[in-house]
């Protein structure tokens, strides 16, 4: 890996939204926010979080039961949080098939990836519906090896695919098909998931927002919920007045980990994007003009897609872990973090150590102990939640989504007996065992990969400590 580059050369991240929202907000005049909760209301049905999830639950129960009361809760605005940050990568499980299988079965693990797979296709279709443009192509998912730990990495999902029937969702690639798709110098060969699409996530994000005020959907953003009493009818308390609903819905992230409830659910760490400035001739030399998706193949992944002007959006799981689900300065604000990033741009493209990175921006992830999301109720089945999308949430957001949708609705929806409907992964140590783990593993693991990265070994600290999750029973780690 080349050395960082000088932090304080960068774009600083934290001081502006991220490029994507900014981009989106602008296309429509830069609108105020929706009005604050004050005082008291009642509805059907209230969703705690105006990202991804929340609103396409909303969505579906305007489709499943119109006339239903559906307010939204949204601490900050529609998109403000990773729906609106994200790298618009939108694909479905068929990479994580080996773990469906051991945890479901096969005959479970591909329904949920069949589901998964159709929610790609429901995303553009609501696009195409609704005429919201959100960049919507689905040109493939490209997964290369940048070096030789990283080789066949994916063998063990191709060979399920191929031994349950679906060989054409996941479709390895060689090295001379990697590179007619992205001349790195770097990769190697690599594995297709032909129906892999992007998107521009904050424009999804605000088309959703538009399409359910058009619907009748109460938004309250500035409207940060503060408690919840269960009950026959649940409140649920904000900074200035108390939502009374039937059933409510927490739709709340990586802000999940801060939740009573779920604090041993998940970790949280940072994921950050460096933005090129436009660079047309350059992506033509690189053959890198059909619109993919790509990532390499390391645990702290680098993840990276073209824009309709012609920049890359090259982001890595490289930010700091957070402490009880408290989201701080750190997820956003790390100058170290984008340095990080834009080090590994250089590393995978050296010829465009020269291109300037005109933005960067950062957030939080949530992660599960299986890196898939969960769906579930409690409190007498009135209070229903999704969460731990493991930073890969664009796509199955929709499918949880339409899972919640059904829930609610009582709709007898097989999609509401999906396998990630009420399961039950392995809980996190509580804190500061919890805190002090993710900080001690998250650097070994980006250590070791920068390590594999140059072609070395790893010193065999570090291997043991990327080896720990595995051993303690957690499905991440090396």
């Amino acid at each position: 890996m080349p050395e960082p580059p000088d932090p304080a050369t960068l774009p600083e991240p934290g001081q502006r939204r991220s490029w994507w929202l900014r981009e989106a907000l602008a296309r429509e005049d830069d609108p105020s926010p929706a009005p604050p909760l004050r005082g008291s209301t009642e509805c059907d049905v209230a969703i705690v979080g105006g990202g991804y999830t929340g609103m396409w639950t909303a969505y579906d129960l305007t489709e499943r039961a119109p006339g239903t009361r559906i307010v939204i809760l949204e601490r900050d605005i529609c998109g403000g949080g990773p729906s609106g940050r994200n790298g618009g990568f939108v694909h479905g499980w068929w990479d994580q098939l080996p773990l469906l299988v051991e945890l479901y079965g096969a005959e479970r693990a591909l329904e949920a990836a069949r589901a998964s797979e159709q929610a790609v296709q429901q995303i553009g279709q609501f696009c195409d519906r609704h005429g919201v443009d959100a960049w919507f192509r689905q040109d493939g998912y490209l997964q290369a090896s940048a070096s030789p730990a990283q080789d066949g990495s994916w063998d063990r999902a191709v060979r399920v695919c191929r031994e349950l029937g679906v060989e054409d969702r996941y479709v390895p690639q060689t090295a001379a098909e990697v590179q007619a798709r992205c001349a790195s110098p770097r990769f190697r060969a690599g594995v297709l998931m032909p129906g892999g699409a992007t998107v521009q996530p904050a424009l999804l994000a605000r088309g959703l927002r538009r399409v359910l005020l058009e619907r009748g959907v109460i938004i309250h953003e500035s409207t940060d919920v503060r408690g919840l009493t269960p009950g026959r009818t649940t409140r649920l308390a904000t900074d200035h007045g108390e939502v009374r609903a039937e059933q409510v819905v927490l739709a709340l992230n990586a802000w999940a980990a801060g939740w009573p409830g779920f604090r041993t659910r998940l970790m949280t760490w940072a994921s950050y994007i460096a933005l090129t400035e436009p660079i047309p001739s350059r992506l033509r030399e690189l053959g890198w003009t059909g619109g993919e998706a790509v990532t390499d193949s390391r645990f702290t992944i680098h993840y990276f897609r073209t824009t309709r002007d012609d920049r890359i959006a090259f982001g890595a799981g490289v930010g700091a872990a957070g402490y009880g689900g408290r989201i701080g300065r750190s997820f956003e604000g790390d100058r170290g973090a984008v340095a990080r990033a834009v080090s590994g741009l250089h590393h995978l493209f050296p010829s465009l150590a020269d291109v300037r990175i005109d933005d960067a921006w950062g957030g939080p992830i949530d992660i599960s102990s299986d890196r898939l999301p969960t769906v579930g109720s409690m409190h007498g089945g009135r209070v229903h939640f999704a969460h731990g999308y493991s930073g890969n949430g664009v796509g199955p957001s929709r499918l949880t989504g339409r899972i919640l949708a059904a829930i609610v609705a009582g709709a007898g929806d097989p999609v509401a007996r999906l396998p990630i409907v009420g399961a039950r992964p392995r809980r996190f140590p509580p804190e500061p065992f919890r805190y002090v783990g993710a900080r001690l593993i998250r650097e070994a693991l980006v250590r070791k990969d920068e390590s594999e990265d140059l072609g070395r070994r790893p010193n065999p600290l570090i291997r043991l400590i990327t080896r720990i999750p595995r051993l303690m029973g957690y499905r991440f780690g090396h």
